[in-house]
């Protein structure tokens, strides 16, 4: 009897200590450094020019990464993100979780979902039928992404890209710290669409709609340098922190030079983490001044992290070929 009764009072302490909070997802809509906005003129890192005058994409199975590891898939959830809202804010509902420390997703329709009748749904929901349509067809289902616009060095070439396929439904991962405020977390993240077209080469234009290696690279460039985290207590950056960037990103021999932009004097540290999570390096004493070194010795996909009195302040994926 004894035991049960200390077994109720453990049982109590645990949930206790794992309140419900409502959970909101931001995804803030950027070219660089500035807020996103239609046919505005923007540079890949190939020296193209190009602009958008759309840019649509599904977001599938969010994960929530908290407490210590576990994860909280949010259940039943497409988003349908249009960059030309500046900013996306979705409540996720209310869970028990109390400290975020990473959220990852898939942009796209998963298989089990992709090739089915978008009729069947209701008409505000996103995998209905949209104007402009967001769906291919049923054999080949979901555009995960629409990008179009012009491109070249007049702006006078089309410029469209239309990703689709259950072979590219690919996963983002990011690590970030959020905690509640007045029982709501907040997880904002970044979208900077100027790294849409990473490495692709749009200035004689490009026009792929299906499944091709430029609507694939469109994918992966999604998956690996679109995405980025910034603080989220509740506050909006403490340090006015406006961009931490990394380049050669990727890199082909492991070293990069990070620079921080801060409109006031900062000083921090940084952490690199592994695919999996797992811290590899810390680095002290970075400043907004002064370039900082990254030297790593395998190829992978790696998170590097700005830190502040132990709160992740921003993240970036650096990717080493």
């Amino acid at each position: 009897m004894k035991n049960y009764l200390l077994f109720l009072i453990c049982l109590f302490s645990f949930n206790s200590s794992f309140a419900q909070n409502a959970i909101e997802f931001n995804i803030h809509h950027k070219l660089g450094a500035d807020d996103f906005a239609l046919n505005t003129p923007a540079v890949n890192n190939l020296g193209n020019d190009f602009s958008l005058s759309r840019l649509q994409y599904y977001v599938s199975e969010i994960a929530i990464i908290h407490d210590g590891g576990m994860e909280t898939l949010i259940p039943n959830t497409w988003l349908l993100v249009n960059a030309a809202d500046v900013l996306t804010t979705v409540d996720l509902g209310s869970y028990a979780i109390n400290q975020v420390e990473g959220v990852s997703f898939h942009i796209g329709v998963g298989p089990d979902y992709n090739h089915l009748d978008p009729s069947t749904y209701a008409s505000d929901h996103p995998l209905a039928p949209q104007l402009p349509s967001m769906h291919w067809g049923w054999a080949s289902g979901y555009r995960f992404v629409c990008l179009e616009g012009l491109s070249g060095p007049a702006l006078n070439q089309s410029a469209e890209l239309h990703a689709l396929g259950d072979a590219v439904y690919y996963k983002t991962n990011l690590s970030l710290s959020a905690t509640p405020d007045n029982n709501v977390i907040s997880i904002d993240i970044i979208g900077d669409y100027i790294r849409t077209l990473e490495d692709l080469d749009v200035s004689s234009g490009i026009f792929y709609h299906g499944e091709y290696p430029e609507t694939r690279k469109l994918l992966t460039n999604f998956r690996d340098f679109v995405f980025s985290t910034m603080t989220t207590t509740g506050t909006s950056n403490l340090y006015q922190i406006n961009q931490m960037d990394i380049f050669p990103n990727p890199s082909t021999d492991g070293t990069a030079t990070l620079v921080i932009s801060a409109e006031t004097n900062f000083t921090g540290e940084l952490a690199i983490f592994d695919a999996f999570g797992r811290k590899i390096q810390e680095l002290n004493t970075i400043t907004n001044d002064t370039p900082v070194e990254l030297k790593l010795a395998s190829s992978g996909l790696y998170f590097v992290s700005l830190m502040k009195n132990g709160q992740m302040l921003m993240t970036k994926q650096f990717v080493v070929k």
